[in-house]
């Protein structure tokens, strides 16, 4: 990795503030949009909801990037999760007084406003980008391998050992072990770079 990808997202906010890198910009979609989008969903709110409402925070991040004082001390994450819980909670104040709907109120209910706040947003957003990263990193690597020495890692990951994957597919155990060391350094590796670079 080059000096320049050493600092690459806050190299990445830092253009963003600019707002005339538009390939940052997608850069800074692509890896952040599902993420809110996760954190949306964890908080109750439906799929087309949860779109909408990925759209304004883009939008929001987009109108105060260009403001925005990068904290070492503090992750960017963090920012953003609070701007989407935020988000929800405006969104759902709205449609309550748009429509008086049960569901929708109940949905309101149902979801945490004290999330959007304090530590839980920090301990939160960590969790779920926690996630979201093994599951890009998985996603990333998973074409780097045949279908069974995925199968192997997977199941393994699941907690099948290596003796009865061995029995079960017919593959000797020593393969088994290989197969899986070498999908776990890759995973590992994957997973290192994305939070080097996201983080």
């Amino acid at each position: 990795m080059n000096e320049e990808n050493f600092h690459t997202r806050e190299t990445l906010l830092e253009k963003i503030r600019n707002r005339h890198d538009e390939a940052s910009w997608e850069d800074f979609v692509f890896y952040y949009r599902q993420y809110v989008y996760i954190i949306c969903r964890g908080m109750n709110v439906n799929h087309h909801d949860s779109e909408e409402i990925v759209q304004k925070v883009m939008m929001k991040a987009w109108d105060k990037l260009p403001e925005f004082e990068y904290d070492k001390k503090k992750r960017f994450r963090g920012w953003l999760c609070m701007v989407t819980g935020n988000t929800v909670k405006d969104f759902f104040r709205s449609y309550k007084r748009r429509q008086d709907r049960k569901e929708k109120a109940a949905d309101y209910q149902a979801w945490n406003p004290e999330r959007t706040s304090g530590p839980e947003i920090e301990e939160y957003a960590e969790r779920e980008w926690e996630n979201y990263i093994s599951n890009m990193a998985l996603n990333n690597i998973k074409d780097k391998f045949s279908e069974n020495v995925m199968k192997c890692f997977t199941e393994l990951n699941e907690g099948k050992s290596a003796k009865d994957f061995s029995e079960e597919t017919g593959m000797a155990l020593n393969t088994v072990y290989v197969y899986n060391k070498r999908v776990t350094n890759k995973f590992h590796e994957e997973i290192r770079r994305l939070y080097y670079e996201l983080s």
